[in-house]
This record gives structure tokens, C-alpha cells and sequence, in this order.
């Protein structure tokens, strides 16, 4: 994935940290509207705090396959590097071989 599609799983688990923080503030803020509004904000806040582990996990998981093409981009680089050095020397030397005759 990206750098769009990393910045967006944060965007989402900003918001949802935010909302949590806002259900947080109501439920200490003692509404004292009836038990009933209390358990859908345990019931709000037991599924933002889901989404918020499952954007968590998913971002580590996207943070670990950047590093894993990272590595793998620096290693074919490497390669890349050496393959071209070595395609320069035998043109050289045919050259050298080919002006000799």
C-alpha cells in the first residue's frame, strides 16, 4: 500500500479516537439520562474501540510490508547496479576485441 492509503487508516482511527473521547466525556459528565443511554454508549464505545484495533493492526501490518519493499527495492537496486557495471565491462572488452582483429 501507500502513503494515501496509510494516511487514510490514519485519518480513520483519529476520528474514532476522537468520537471515543467524546462518548468518554458524556459518560463522566454523568447525563443521568437513564441506564438505558449508558449501555449504548458502552455498546458505541465496545465498537469504536474494535475499529480502532482493527485500523491499529492493519496499519503495523502496512508499516511492515513498506520495510519489507523497502528492502527488497534497495536489494534489486544493488543488483541493478552491479548487472549494468557488468553489461559496460563486456561491451568494453568486445569492443577491445573486435578493434584488435
Amino acid at each position: 500500500m501507500d502513503a494515501a492509503a496509510l494516511a487514510q487508516f490514519e485519518a480513520r482511527a483519529a476520528q474514532a479516537e476522537q468520537r471515543l473521547a467524546v462518548l468518554e466525556a458524556k459518560l463522566a459528565g454523568g447525563s443521568g439520562s437513564g441506564a438505558v443511554d449508558t449501555s449504548r454508549y458502552v455498546a458505541e464505545l465496545q465498537s469504536l474501540k474494535g475499529v480502532l484495533l482493527a485500523a491499529a493492526a492493519e496499519q503495523e501490518a502496512l508499516e511492515k510490508r513498506v520495510a519489507e519493499l523497502e528492502s527488497e527495492n534497495s536489494k534489486l537496486r544493488y543488483q541493478c547496479l552491479h548487472l549494468k557495471r557488468a553489461v559496460t565491462e563486456s561491451d568494453e572488452k568486445l569492443a577491445a576485441l573486435q578493434a584488435g582483429k
